[in-house]
């Protein structure tokens, strides 16, 4: 066999294999949107701990965007609750004006409250539209507040665990050097230490946020660093 097509045979069993590899991962993927779809989790930009674990210099463009709209949509939906609010106000006083303007039409000023009664009516007649598009966007809004936070979330455990494995990965590495080169370890355990406690507290809040079966879960297939985790 030539060296070409040899060449040629590594390259396609490298092609497999990594296919193959990223097939696997897709089905891991799958199976934990599956599991955490099913999952009742807070609204992960009005989390603290969410946000001390993801500051901005470590937010993937992906986590950026599906932050920014999850809270467009909780803007959103106060404001629709707040414009109800004063739609229902405002339909109150157009009430007491109708009742106050109506009219037989034997009163001297019955043309000028009869102008009065279309434009209360007018204007209840837009209220109304605008009541009913606001309440129809209100029904909406807690999918997609829902949906969105859902899409966060995976987005966010998938870059969780990514930090997990690349740090325990770094963690196993400086555990090796540490045991060779003690003399001269003192910045690699500072390192180690930081990874450490960035594991700790990453598998901390997944373990808090979605609880111990669907991180069991996340176990049986990663080998990570997690610490003492009581």
């Amino acid at each position: 066999m030539s060296t070409k097509c040899r060449a040629l045979n590594r390259m396609e069993q490298g092609m497999r294999k990594k296919k193959k590899q990223q097939q696997e991962q897709l089905e891991l993927e799958e199976k934990y949107l599956r599991e955490l779809k099913k999952l009742q989790v807070p609204l992960l930009t009005l989390d603290a701990r969410w946000h001390q674990l993801f500051p901005d210099h470590l937010k993937t463009k992906k986590l950026k965007k599906l932050e920014k709209e999850l809270n467009d949509l909780i803007k959103k939906q106060a404001k629709l609750n707040s414009d109800l609010k004063d739609y229902e106000k405002l339909k109150k006083t157009l009430m007491v004006n109708v009742l106050n303007n109506m009219t037989d039409g034997s009163e001297l000023d019955s043309p000028i409250r009869e102008k009065k009664q279309d434009a209360n009516q007018k204007l209840l007649d837009e209220l109304q539209e605008k009541t009913l598009k606001a309440e129809e966007e209100q029904r909406e809004v807690p999918l997609l507040i829902k949906q969105t936070n859902e899409a966060l979330l995976i987005e966010s455990m998938r870059i969780c665990y990514e930090t997990l494995i690349l740090n325990s990965q770094e963690i196993e590495k400086e555990e090796m050097w540490i045991s060779a080169v003690r003399a001269t370890m003192t910045e690699h355990i500072l390192h180690k230490q930081e990874m450490e406690i960035r594991n700790e507290e990453t598998y901390k809040y997944m373990y808090d946020l979605l609880g111990k079966r669907i991180i069991d879960m996340f176990d049986r297939d990663y080998d990570i660093w997690k610490g003492e985790q009581e």
